[in-house]
């Protein structure tokens, strides 16, 4: 952690506010350039698109699962969920199938988060979206200027708009609820990281090669090697063992904008801590609980690191454990430990996210 210690982001914590629900009607995000990629990069565009609905799927299903196991007081995943959501997930992903009985991908949201956490989520996934139209669109002369003003547009609404901040990664490891998707659902972690993979890694060919065959043949590889993780074989055909994060798999991205990357990991960031939400057998309170980590990761001001510190953690985390380079073969970890526990190599307490009681 750089700059405060684990008992002063306790005290901001204490005081961090509850931001106020979207008004209804508002636009999710008004992405400018969100045609563009479907234009320029339709299958690209499709997958996104299919990544989106299966997160939904996911938590949905998720928060049932999650009720299920502790309405019988158990600690014990249900027999055969997981292999059987992994496979439809993988599907739905893989070929367009069905995300809800009766429904299409698109069905799928993000309303066991509330209205404001749907909205959150649907927002940061549109600017993400948003992002990747600006590094296809060959008309665009200067991508950080333009990357600038949708990070500008996306945070004209704080209320639901993440910060252009980097959160400390600590409360991954430091809040009630910590890794309990992770330890609990390890394969379907290990496939929604693949999609934070996925999207990471396709910026590295649209911002470093030019409109043509090359950056065809680019993203190309980047969502071979996406659906070849699905497989589950050995790395790196597999699913990836830590969160990507941009600075390790998308260094072009923060290179051209910072805010852009930083607003992108507070995103999948979130999405993990509400994923250990709905999976533990300890929440009691779901509901408050995922309330309170919006309040926590909305807060432009609570446990914020700088650029530096934000760089450094990604990358002890192993960018072969994060999925490997977008565009280079890479099948061996380039580091000589694990990544997370330099987390708690310091003995840190649990942070706290208000509303969210210990355990």
């Amino acid at each position: 952690m750089h700059g405060r210690t684990a008992l002063s982001i306790l005290a901001a914590l204490a005081l961090a506010p509850v931001a106020a629900p979207p008004v209804a009607g508002q636009e999710a995000f008004d992405a400018g350039r969100a045609a563009i990629l479907q234009q320029r990069q339709p299958a690209l565009h499709d997958l996104v698109l299919r990544l989106e609905a299966a997160h939904g799927v996911l938590l949905d299903e998720l928060a049932r699962e999650g009720e299920a196991v502790r309405a019988r007081g158990d600690t014990a995943a249900t027999p055969g969920f997981e292999s059987r959501l992994v496979e439809r997930l993988t599907t739905l992903v893989s070929s367009g199938g069905k995300a809800t009985a009766g429904g299409t991908a698109t069905d799928a949201n993000f309303s066991v988060l509330g209205a404001r956490g749907a909205e959150v989520v649907r927002r940061g996934q549109a600017f993400q979206r948003e992002t990747l139209s600006i590094l296809a669109d060959p008309d665009v002369v200067d991508r950080s200027a333009a990357l600038a003003d949708a990070v500008t547009r996306y945070r004209s609404r704080p209320e639901v708009a993440l910060p252009a901040v980097p959160k400390d990664m600590e409360i991954l490891y430091g809040h009630p609820y910590a890794l309990a998707f992770r330890t609990g659902y390890g394969e379907l972690d290990g496939f929604i990281w693949a999609g934070h993979w996925l999207r990471l890694a396709v910026t590295e060919p649209l911002i470093d090669s030019p409109p043509g065959p090359e950056r065809a043949a680019g993203v190309d590889t980047v969502t071979t090697r996406y659906h070849g993780k699905l497989s589950q074989g050995e790395a790196p055909q597999a699913f990836p063992s830590e969160i990507p994060l941009a600075p390790a798999i998308a260094p072009g991205l923060i290179w051209l904008s910072p805010e852009s990357a930083m607003i992108w990991d507070n995103l999948s960031m979130l999405l993990e801590v509400v994923a250990d939400v709905l999976a533990s057998p300890e929440a009691s309170d779901t509901r408050s609980a995922v309330e309170a980590a919006l309040a926590f990761f909305l807060d432009p001001d609570v446990a914020v690191t700088d650029q530096d510190e934000w760089e450094i953690m990604a990358l002890r985390h192993g960018i072969f454990f994060q999925g490997g380079f977008p565009l280079a073969v890479m099948t061996e970890n380039e580091r000589n430990v694990g990544g997370h526990a330099a987390h708690l190599a310091g003995g840190a307490p649990l942070m706290t996210i208000p509303g969210m009681p210990r355990r």
